[in-house]
């Protein structure tokens, strides 16, 4: 069914909803999930629909979103039905390639990183946009003065003034429009997670949702499947799996796991990675076990699958090391809602 077929079967619902689209390499489910939790605090009804499911004010939703314009469609309809004031949706490819975005009236673009999917959403018609500060598009719809940036600079309108990292959590502190000190506490971990959290402030803002309710909705969202994310185990070592992919998500992921290591830092990526910079990676690891990638160098040692890679890890690791898996390989789960990871450790993977 064609975008326009859909938007007209289920009587286009967007035009009574505010919509947000979140599009980015990396970010997307994370920062569309923490600006819900904003929004709900704020007593704002809202819908967020994301790869890993969809939400009605935090409660899941039974909905069925596959990235396509029916389901779109037919979830915009439901959102309406539950008299949803906002509309959050993590923008995929292939929700681009089928035109729905000329369907819907977007009330806010937010673009976590850059990609061709933010980059398209940035040419349809907005009436506010969130971008990171510095962000750089061809053809913006978005007057100058509608758009918030975020980041660690001076310029960034959501600015990022401290961060520290725990192995339960961050602290951060955000300035916003170079005035207003927000101090967040979240039990995300990691430095991607700042600036997921900036974004989904920023959003908010724009929104004009009572700053008093930033603070619980940051930590209303206590974990994302596969961001960042502890593994449960009894061993005398930390062991933590993230989803990464993305040269940039990647660093963000090993300068974290670097900070909060006590001891070693012994690091798997799976063939899924994009290595980026290679010295980068190698420079932040103790010791790093690439899968399908073959590397003559000390210090990097190569395996056929990922369930190799948990094995060389796994005997590698001491007391008080940091174990950080990166990849798809490591954290998606099986029919059970297991992964490979917590597979093995339980000693039942392969």
């Amino acid at each position: 069914m064609t975008a326009r077929a859909a938007a007209m079967r289920y009587r286009h619902p967007g035009r009574d909803l505010r919509i947000i689209a979140v599009a980015g390499a990396y970010g997307k489910t994370t920062t569309s999930l923490l600006l819900g939790g904003i929004l709900q605090e704020a007593k704002v009804p809202v819908v967020t629909m994301t790869s890993q499911g969809c939400y009605f004010n935090g409660q899941p939703l039974p909905l069925r979103y596959d990235g396509g314009a029916q389901s779109l469609q037919h979830a915009l309809a439901k959102a309406k039905q539950k008299k949803a004031d906002v509309v959050i949706v993590e923008l995929s490819e292939r929700l681009l390639e089928s035109h729905v975005l000329a369907t819907v009236p977007i009330e806010m673009a937010i673009v976590t990183s850059d990609d061709p999917t933010a980059q398209a959403l940035l040419r349809q018609p907005a009436n506010y946009a969130v971008l990171p500060s510095g962000f750089e598009v061809d053809g913006l719809s978005v007057a100058p003065h509608q758009a918030i940036s975020f980041g660690t600079d001076d310029l960034a309108e959501a600015k990022i003034a401290t961060t520290r990292l725990l192995r339960g959590g961050t602290e951060i502190e955000l300035v916003i429009d170079h005035q207003t000190k927000l101090e967040l506490a979240t039990y995300l971990v990691g430095k991607a997670n700042v600036m997921n959290i900036a974004a989904a402030v920023a959003g908010a803002y724009v929104l004009a949702a009572d700053i008093e309710t930033f603070q619980e909705g940051i930590a209303k969202l206590e974990k994302v499947r596969g961001n960042f994310e502890k593994v449960a185990a009894d061993r005398p070592y930390v062991i933590y799996s993230d989803h990464a992919v993305h040269a940039t998500s990647v660093e963000l992921a090993l300068a974290s796991a670097h900070e909060l290591a006590k001891r070693r830092l012994l690091v798997a990526l799976d063939g899924s990675v994009e290595l980026g910079s290679f010295e980068t990676v190698k420079s932040l690891s103790d010791r790093l076990v690439l899968v399908g990638e073959e590397r003559e160098e000390r210090g990097v040692e190569s395996v056929a699958t990922a369930g190799e890679a948990l094995e060389v890890i796994f005997r590698a690791a001491k007391k008080d090391d940091f174990v950080l898996l990166l990849g798809a390989e490591f954290t998606k789960t099986d029919d059970s809602g297991q992964s490979l990871v917590e597979r093995m450790i339980e000693g039942t993977g392969e």
